[in-house]
C-alpha cells in the first residue's frame, strides 16, 4: 500500500454505516483497557439510531467539516470538526477537531496528519485562530500524536461519561 492509493474526500450519506462501524472498531482497539465490554456493546447496538442522525455529520460548510479516507473502497479513516467547540469550557474561543479516527492497520501512515491539515486550512478560512482536541486521559497513543503536532495540554479536564461512569478527558490546544 502506498499513500497514492488512499483517497481522502468529503463524507456523503452513503458513508453512514461505515462511519459508525469504523468508529466502533477504533474504539475497541484504543479503549479496550479503559471501558468495560458493555460500553462497546451499547455503541454497536445504537448504530442504526446514529445512522438516522448522520446528515448532521455530513455538513461541509462554514460551521462544520467532515471527511473520510478510503483504501480499495474501504473506509479507513474519518474526521469531523466544527468552527465552535461543543465543549462548554472552550466554546467561546476555539474551533474543535471533534473526531479523528484511523483504522488500526492504517495508523502511522500520515492519514491523521492529512486530516489535521484539511481541518486547519478550513478553520482558518472560516475565521478561527485556535482549536481544541479532546481525548481520554488514558489514551496515551493518541496523546503522543497530539503532542507531536505541537498541542499544548490545557489545565482543564472534565469527565467523559459512558453508562453513567466518568472517564477523565484532557484537551490539547493549538494556534492556527
Amino acid at each position: 500500500m502506498n499513500n497514492e492509493s488512499i483517497n481522502i474526500r468529503k463524507v456523503n450519506e452513503e458513508d453512514a454505516l461505515n462511519w459508525f462501524t469504523l468508529i466502533n472498531k477504533v474504539w475497541r482497539d484504543a479503549y479496550h483497557h479503559i471501558f468495560p465490554e458493555e460500553v462497546f456493546i451499547e455503541r454497536e447496538n445504537t448504530i442504526n439510531k446514529k445512522i438516522g442522525n448522520f446528515t448532521n455529520k455530513m455538513k461541509n460548510d462554514n460551521k462544520n467539516i467532515a471527511y473520510v479516507a478510503e483504501y480499495k473502497g474501504e473506509l479507513i479513516g474519518l474526521m469531523s470538526g466544527s468552527i465552535t467547540s461543543s465543549y462548554e469550557y472552550f466554546s467561546d474561543e476555539y474551533a474543535d477537531l471533534i473526531a479523528l479516527y484511523i483504522h488500526p492497520k492504517f495508523q502511522g501512515k500520515g492519514i491523521g496528519t492529512s486530516f489535521r491539515n484539511i481541518f486547519e486550512k478550513w478553520a482558518k478560512e472560516n475565521g478561527a485562530s485556535k482549536y481544541v482536541i479532546g481525548v481520554l486521559k488514558e489514551n496515551t497513543k493518541a496523546r503522543k500524536v497530539y503532542e507531536s503536532w505541537g498541542g499544548k495540554l490545557s489545565e482543564h479536564e472534565q469527565n467523559f461519561v459512558q453508562l453513567d461512569i466518568g472517564y477523565p478527558e484532557v484537551f490539547y490546544l493549538y494556534d492556527l
